[in-house]
């Protein structure tokens, strides 16, 4: 039994990193299930008895990157550490996961497209978890001090966001204007420490 188990997460697991890919590159309405299935390596009547439509799947695709999101803020916050240094280990964590996961970057685009109806239905419950620790940071700072007291906190994650992602989904647009590769180590750094700045230059008391 415990072998059944094991291989039938194996095939979940391989639908679900097949499937990723090719939503973020064709997005829901593009994919297909033969196409999936292939990627896979599996049979695709495997693929309506794991997730039962594509729609589902699509759902579970986004739901496991968007788990991601939470994993990387999971050990951002160290108690009793200097406020500024757990924003900016937060910050720096998030962006550079957004410059290494274009996968991700891509879905978050075609949910954009599709007004969100679909992250709907998994992302309220992440984000709850995901600003309870960028929160903490936030609400640590403000009770030390260090940061303004009249903060909104749901405004500045939300900010924070903001700044991060639009340098990765709007690159390819931005691109031309710059003589630099956007994505080489050098800018990378400098857009990160331009959030920095941007960001302290607002919440410091």
């Amino acid at each position: 039994m415990n072998e059944e188990l094991s291989r039938a997460e194996e095939s979940k697991q391989r639908i679900l990193l097949a499937a990723a890919r090719i939503f973020s590159h064709k997005g829901l309405d593009g994919a297909r299930v033969d196409e999936i299935a292939a990627a896979a390596k599996i049979n695709k009547r495997m693929i309506y008895h794991y997730f039962e439509s594509k729609e589902n799947l699509y759902v579970e695709v986004l739901r496991y990157n968007y788990q991601k999101i939470y994993h990387i803020s999971k050990g951002a916050f160290i108690p009793g550490a200097d406020p500024v240094e757990n924003v900016t280990r937060a910050l720096r964590q998030y962006f550079y996961f957004l410059a290494q996961d274009e996968e991700f970057v891509r879905l978050v685009s075609w949910e954009a497209l599709n007004r969100g109806v679909y992250s709907s239905k998994v992302l309220p419950q992440l984000l709850d978890l995901f600003q309870s620790d960028l929160g903490d940071i936030l609400q640590d700072g403000i009770n030390r001090g260090i940061f303004r007291p009249d903060l909104d906190i749901r405004q500045i994650l939300l900010s924070l966001h903001a700044l991060c992602l639009v340098y990765f989904t709007r690159r390819e647009m931005v691109q031309p204007m710059w003589t630099s590769d956007m994505m080489s180590a050098e800018m990378l750094e400098d857009r990160l420490q331009h959030i920095l700045d941007m960001v302290f230059h607002g919440i410091l008391n």
